[in-house]
C-alpha cells in the first residue's frame, strides 16, 4: 500500500479543535452516528500505556470500557472513533458516556465544563491495521492517519481514537481550525 503524505486538507482535520461531530456535520449532509460496539472489552497495549501516562494506576486497568462508532456524512462512513477508559470509570466519572447510543461523544464532552482535552497529535496507521479497518468498515481506500486525545474529568482520563476515511480529504473542515505543528493542547 502506498501511502498518502498527511495533505494540508487532512492536516486541517487532524487539528481542528471542539467537536469532529459539529464539524462533520457542517462539511458533509447526512450526518449521523453507528453505534458499533459499547461495553467491557480489552484495549491494546498502546491504549493502556497512555492511559497510564494519564494517570491510570496499573492495577485499575484490568478491564477497560469501550465505545467504538462510525461518523457518517453524505451516506457514507468518514471516521471510525475508539474510546477507551477503565471499567469502573464507566459507572462513576465518566457514567454519562453508557447513556450516549447513537448520538456523538461530543454532546458529552463539550458540555463538561470540568473536562480537559490533552491532543496526542495526528499518526500514520500500520498498513496492515488500515487494510483491516478500512475492509471492516467498506471503505475502498484504507485510512492511512488517526489522531488521538485524552479528555480528564475529575483526574480519570478517557482515550479517543479518531481514524479518517481518505474521502474526508475532499472537505475543508468546519469552523476554528488551528494552523501549525500537531502538538499537545490543553483546553478549558
Amino acid at each position: 500500500m502506498r501511502a498518502l503524505p498527511l495533505d494540508r486538507a487532512l492536516r486541517a482535520w487532524l487539528q481542528s479543535d471542539g467537536s469532529l461531530s459539529r464539524r462533520l456535520s457542517q462539511s458533509f449532509g447526512g450526518f449521523k452516528v453507528q453505534l458499533l460496539v459499547q461495553g467491557t472489552a480489552s484495549a491494546s497495549h498502546d491504549e493502556l500505556h497512555l492511559l497510564r501516562q494519564h494517570g491510570v494506576g496499573s492495577c485499575r486497568l484490568q478491564r477497560c470500557h469501550v465505545r467504538e462508532v462510525v461518523l457518517w456524512g453524505d451516506g457514507r462512513p468518514l471516521v471510525h472513533a475508539r474510546s477507551v477508559l477503565p471499567a469502573v470509570q464507566a459507572r462513576l466519572t465518566w457514567r454519562a458516556l453508557r447513556g450516549l447510543g447513537q448520538r456523538p461523544l461530543a454532546d458529552l464532552l463539550f458540555g463538561l465544563h470540568a473536562a480537559n482535552c490533552a491532543r496526542l497529535g495526528g499518526r500514520r496507521m500500520a498498513p496492515l491495521q488500515a487494510r483491516r479497518l478500512g475492509a471492516r468498515l467498506g471503505w475502498q481506500e484504507p485510512p492511512l492517519w488517526c489522531r488521538r486525545s485524552v479528555f480528564t474529568r475529575r483526574g480519570v482520563p478517557l482515550l479517543v481514537t479518531e481514524w479518517f476515511a481518505p474521502a474526508v480529504r475532499d472537505h475543508a473542515p468546519g469552523l476554528n481550525t488551528r494552523p501549525g505543528k500537531l502538538r499537545s493542547v490543553r483546553r478549558r
